[in-house]
């Protein structure tokens, strides 16, 4: 049997990603109930529904909708009701979590996890003690984690012979961000109470893709924060240094030179140097609106011993990954393209309601979890050490654990 779902919160994401998610996946999820807070927004989203084609509760488009705090309670304790998705402001979604798993339904939240790490990391402590023991689940919509082009990547990166390891890597995230843009018009955008604004809304995807691609993903930051455009406060954009755990650290790699010109190691002044593989992470919604076509492309590139891995995030409308596979001369590997259309939304409500539906079985879904909340924690705790470092190293390992 499908889980039936009750999507709270009718913004623009909800309509524009979760009813087309909801929509590819029938067979695995019924749209049970519509929330809101007013009355018109949560109309508005049932028409688009209605409009979209999502069978509802009896194939026909029949689908129940409820707004402000009486209806949410009567979400919360209607027992046809499996679960939730959260798709509202940052600052809401921890405490509403708490009160969806205290009613006995299972959770899907979007990311980021909180708006701080002290938030999310008491979040989820609760529901490791009290609600995970009874079999709750709890997920976080990290649709960046899911992405199918994203886990090819990181197959590609740690799995190809002879690639190598990782030397450095760099990481770009760049958009255009103007004054009154549907997506910056909101309220809980315009006057945020969390830190970073689109740094830390749409940050985190990027951090996402760091410990998706990454066999050693970044523990200490520095960096500054900046705010280039008055509009986008409190921050727009981060330029940071990442460095990985000491333990990634060693030897440089190849054999010795066969020059005999070259200096031993002994008598190079002030030592020589290790191999480390880190990176630098440049992230800006300060971008002006110059053509796309001028623009730098957003992604990763991975530079490893024997070739160079990048992963680009193209297109508008229909949206693409590109991987490429540049090998070294004579390295033995294969260079290769590949590119695959953006699908992590609509991928992670359906595993999140055969989750679900297993879970009213008594039976896991035998799937693997890529929206675990302690993964989305480290994505965020990228974020507040680039946001907190001013220029001091941050180590982002006492930063989750609150030391």
């Amino acid at each position: 049997m499908p889980a039936n779902i009750a999507l709270l919160g009718s913004g623009l994401f909800a309509q524009n990603s979760y009813l087309p998610a909801l929509l590819a996946n029938p067979t695995d999820a019924v749209l049970h109930t519509i929330w809101s807070r007013s009355s018109t927004s949560a109309v508005k989203l049932l028409e688009a529904a209605k409009s979209s084609g999502i069978p509802g509760l009896d194939g026909k488009g029949s689908i129940n909708v409820e707004h402000g705090d009486d209806g949410l309670d009567k979400v919360l304790s209607n027992p046809s009701v499996d679960a939730v998705m959260l798709v509202l402001p940052i600052s809401r979604q921890p405490e509403l979590v708490l009160r969806a798993l205290k009613a006995g339904k299972h959770v899907m939240s979007e990311k980021p996890v909180g708006k701080d790490v002290k938030t999310a990391r008491e979040t989820i402590e609760e529901y490791e003690k009290t609600y995970l023991p009874k079999g709750l689940i709890w997920r976080v919509a990290e649709n960046w984690a899911h992405e199918p082009m994203l886990l090819k990547a990181r197959d590609i990166i740690q799995s190809t012979p002879n690639l190598g390891p990782v030397l450095y890597w760099h990481l770009r995230a760049e958009g255009v961000t103007l004054d009154g843009s549907k997506y910056q018009a909101t309220e809980w955008r315009t006057v945020p109470d969390y830190q970073g604004g689109f740094i830390l809304d749409g940050g985190v995807h990027s951090t996402a893709m760091l410990r998706t691609l990454l066999p050693n993903p970044p523990n200490t930051i520095i960096s500054t924060a900046a705010l280039h455009r008055t509009h986008l406060l409190p921050h727009d954009t981060i330029t940071a240094l990442a460095l990985p755990a000491e333990e990634a650290t060693v030897d440089p790699h190849g054999p010795p030179t066969a020059l005999n010109a070259i200096r031993t190691a002994k008598d190079v002044p002030g030592g020589i140097g290790k191999s480390s593989p880190q990176g630098t992470i440049f992230m800006s919604w300060a971008l002006p609106d110059i053509p796309a076509e001028s623009r730098e492309p957003n992604g990763i590139t991975v530079v490893c011993l024997n070739g160079q891995v990048t992963v680009r995030a193209e297109g508008t409308t229909e949206r693409q990954w590109v991987i490429n596979l540049s090998a070294a001369n004579g390295s033995g590997v294969q260079s290769g393209k590949w590119s695959g259309r953006w699908c992590g939304v609509e991928r992670e409500v359906g595993m999140f309601a055969r989750a679900v539906a297993a879970a009213k079985q008594g039976k896991e879904s035998g799937e693997e979890n890529y929206g675990t909340p302690r993964g989305s924690l480290w994505d965020l705790a990228i974020i507040e050490a680039c946001l907190s470092s001013n220029g001091r190293p941050v180590d982002v390992a006492k930063l989750i654990a609150g030391n």
